[in-house]
């Protein structure tokens, strides 16, 4: 597979995009990584403070994947409002109640209605000032750098949480555990909020610009997008967002077991923390690595995202020996899945705004988010229920590779279903506004 020979106009469009588009990129990632991740991304440093200081059980502080599954589940209102509104003012709207609820987390006393009543707003407000707005706000900027753009976006979420989980940790051992939510609502208030305010800028008129695939349609035709409804009756919607759902089953599963797994192999516990590291790691290569390859075969896309999978598999696979392996290969094979998980991010977003274009990217991305949020909270049990019902992590850790490989089937009946002959609509075009873009700079 050899790249895409560029052309002088292709460079020149990418070049535009991110002298015009770059700086929403920077701050989308700030933002992003600053806001209602980061509540998902700390949420096991409160487990066992929460537990010391209420005397409830484990499964009883663990709020996280009710934030989860609120904010997946959200993502398609979140979304239409930023396809109708605009993604800064729909963030904005999410960012302002979110710190509330966290301030409110902090000074409220706590009992079981107002711990989980705020954990269940948190996700719904937070579903605001999630991925798929900052997403979008990236989409009205991009096209041939849109695989790159989009994983800047999500280094974010890795990147903020390697200060903010220290700061968390300190204030709730020194001063006590909802003190740990003033630091999170610190960082939506004076980093997010401020990045999403001055930082982020949307292209005006961005839906005008947005023709699809249909196969050999002349220009005029495909510069009128398809409704969300009538995309949401098409298979290959479907098909596309099966792939999502099975990947982010698997790497959340692997997420949730990860260290256990490793441990019920024989690998000492040093070494399996160590390992577990790894997959923040992996996560920031998948992101970063996907998104430019996928721009830097365009035409080989689909091929590009099965190998990714399939080898992601692969490394899945190699956990069902850790232990009697050298260690050096269970790394390997957790940093292939882990690779797999931020990948699958750009996978989403690319994918569906080259598709379907930008008009109703928000709508589009969050619908398709929102199943595999559900998956994302459930499959993590079904692995644990393997390893109680079989004694092991064997079969759970196989039916994880098949999960990867189900994701790699489905982009690929994805590519070969579409219209044969024909290019992807943004590929074949140029809009006025891209035009323009070109000229101006």
């Amino acid at each position: 597979m050899s790249p895409v020979k560029k052309t002088v106009a292709d460079d020149d469009r990418e070049s535009a995009e991110w002298r015009r588009g770059g700086r929403t990129v920077l701050f989308s990632a700030i933002g992003y990584g600053s806001a209602a991740v980061l509540f998902v991304l700390t949420a096991s440093v409160f487990v066992k403070p929460t537990m010391q200081a209420t005397g409830w059980s484990t499964s009883e502080v663990l709020v996280s994947p009710i934030a989860i599954l609120l904010l997946t589940a959200c993502g398609p209102l979140a979304g239409r409002i930023a396809d109708q509104w605009g993604a800064r003012r729909t963030i904005v709207t999410g960012l302002v109640p979110y710190i509330v609820m966290l301030v409110l987390f902090a000074t409220l006393p706590i009992n079981k209605f107002t711990f989980y009543g705020l954990a269940v707003a948190i996700g719904i407000v937070g579903s605001f000032a999630y991925m798929v707005p900052f997403n979008r706000a990236v989409a009205s900027w991009f096209d041939k750098g849109a695989g790159k753009a989009f994983g800047l976006v999500g280094v974010g979420s890795a990147v903020t949480p390697l200060l903010a989980i220290p700061l968390v940790t300190l204030a709730i051992y020194n001063i006590g555990w909802q003190a740990g939510y003033l630091i999170l609502a610190g960082f939506a208030l004076l980093i997010s909020m401020p990045a999403v305010l001055f930082g982020i800028k949307e292209r005006p008129h961005d839906g005008e610009d947005v023709p699809v695939s249909r196969g050999s349609e002349s220009a005029a035709d495909l510069s009128t997008p398809l409704s969300v409804k009538a995309v949401l009756r098409t298979p290959r919607y479907w098909v596309f967002s099966s792939s999502i759902v099975a990947v982010t089953a698997a790497t959340t599963a692997f997420i949730a077991n990860l260290q256990p797994m490793l441990l019920d192999g024989g690998v000492s516990l040093a070494v399996a923390t160590t390992v577990t590291t790894l997959f923040s790691v992996g996560m920031v290569i998948g992101r970063l690595g996907g998104g430019a390859l996928l721009d830097i075969f365009p035409k080989h896309k689909v091929a590009v995202a099965v190998t990714i999978l399939l080898v992601a598999a692969l490394g899945a696979l190699s956990m069902t020996v850790a232990g009697s392996v050298p260690i050096a290969i269970t790394a390997i094979g957790v940093m292939l899945v882990a690779a797999s998980s931020g990948a699958e991010a750009d996978f989403g977003a690319y994918f569906l705004l080259k598709e379907y274009g930008r008009t109703n990217f928000g709508s589009l991305y969050a619908t398709a988010l929102a199943f595999s949020g559900i998956a994302g909270v459930s499959y993590p049990y079904v692995f644990s229920f393997i390893r109680d019902s079989t004694g092991s992590y064997f079969w759970a850790t196989i039916a994880g590779a098949g999960a990867l490989a189900l994701g790699a089937l489905a982009i690929l009946i994805f590519g070969l279903t579409g219209p044969r002959g024909s290019t992807n609509s943004s590929d074949r075009t140029q809009s006025s506004t891209d035009r323009d873009t070109v000229s101006a700079v």
